[in-house]
């Protein structure tokens, strides 16, 4: 199937053309003919499938530039958010649409001012919720509702805000849901928000040989020392490095740098400036690692990402795919290994449940260890009997 056998004007078929994108991928063929005839759907889809493009392009065939807000496409993050918008800014150039990317951590001014033209806008629960209660968002001419990463938003406690933007569009509108996985919750939303919706269902696990899975026993203190040493031999591209925490990515990102790896963290104590720059680093090459939570890495997209590194494992399986998703992307070949402590081994048996056949145990063998900073004051230090000013409770 080709794009042309969709419907789509020669406009935008000669833009896709310009930017690589020659032959659609099997979520843009399952979606798109049901999303030109005017249906609801519901798709399960891996990360990097080439969903967005999925309702973009027919969404942005059938917006016609008039400066009012046609189409509203929700994302969980600020990053997917940048990344959808940029999207549709790309491929609706040649027809003029008007495109707004509306989050919170910048000034709501200049979004507003965006906003009051736009034929789609694209945004972040919060802020889209401000901007209609400033009255500077109108909805009230909008055919089409995106919800992307819907189980996303709904782990990130979203749903109430949706619920409330929602009531701000008409009842009449095509509504198109994107999720990861689905579950009842997501069934749920598509109940409430959808009329009689075509489900499309996607394998959700890559195939061996497109994306590489596995695994390394390692003692849980030595773990930064091999990320060092994997790093330096393994002939990695672009990697992003998940930890669980953000004190960890600063710590993991400080050692990968005193040992001549350039590697910078990105987590969400940093401001939207400071993580739009290190996002720029990574897409452009400069630096080589970063090191990142499950929050601050959601919406990546970055197309040569070769390697993802379970630094720490989540407890939640399903994170596992939306991780590894970030590698392999469109047709690509990635890697992905995990790190595996002791800790970690009741999550693994989550992360094998799915993906057994797939995952593949690899012997560290010998790396040297390497010197880790100082560990600084937190706050709670421990009773140190040479310390003086400190006196215990006294005997009775």
């Amino acid at each position: 199937m080709e794009f042309e056998d969709f419907g789509i004007s020669n406009e935008l078929i000669t833009d896709l053309h310009e930017h690589g994108i020659v032959k659609p991928t099997k979520v843009q063929e399952e979606t798109i003919p049901h999303i030109m005839k005017g249906r609801d759907v519901l798709v399960q889809s891996e990360t990097g499938s080439g969903k967005t493009i999925g309702f973009a392009i027919p969404t942005i065939e059938k917006i016609k530039p008039i400066g009012r807000v046609q189409a509203l496409v929700i994302t969980p993050t600020r990053e997917l958010a940048r990344q959808v918008g940029e999207e549709y800014v790309k491929f609706s150039k040649g027809k003029g649409l008007g495109v707004a990317i509306v989050y919170g951590g910048v000034s709501i001014n200049p979004q507003i001012e965006k906003v009051r033209e736009a034929d789609v806008v694209v945004g972040t629960p919060g802020r889209l919720l401000d901007l209609l209660r400033r009255n500077v968002l109108d909805l009230g001419g909008s055919n089409y509702l995106i919800i992307d990463e819907a189980d996303r938003l709904l782990d990130m406690g979203f749903i109430d805000d949706i619920n409330a933007i929602i009531r701000f569009m008409p009842n009449q509108k095509q509504c198109l849901m994107f999720s990861a996985t689905i579950n009842s919750r997501v069934l749920g939303m598509m109940h409430r928000y959808q009329k009689d919706a075509v489900k499309i269902l996607l394998e959700n696990v890559l195939e061996r040989g497109i994306l590489e899975q596995y695994y390394y026993n390692i003692k849980e203190r030595e773990k930064i020392s091999f990320l060092v040493h994997l790093l330096k031999t393994e002939k990695c591209g672009l990697t992003l490095v998940f930890c669980n925490t953000k004190s960890k990515t600063r710590l993991v990102a400080s050692v990968l740098k005193r040992n001549g790896i350039t590697a910078e963290c990105l987590n969400g104590d940093m401001t939207q400036h400071m993580r739009e720059k290190v996002m720029g680093q990574f897409s452009t090459g400069k630096i080589d690692v970063l090191v990142a939570t499950d929050v601050a890495a959601r919406g990546i997209h970055v197309e040569d990402i070769t390697h993802v590194i379970n630094y720490d494992l989540h407890d939640d399986a399903d994170t596992y795919t939306h991780r590894i998703g970030r590698t392999a992307r469109q047709g690509k070949k990635g890697t992905a290994i995990i790190l595996l402590s002791e800790k970690d081994y009741w999550k693994m048996d989550k992360v094998m449940d799915g993906h057994r056949d797939l995952i593949d145990k690899r012997e560290p063998g010998e790396f040297e260890m390497v010197k880790l900073p100082p560990r600084r004051y937190t706050g709670n230090r421990r009773f140190n009997s040479n310390r003086r000013g400190f006196r215990g409770r006294r005997r009775r």
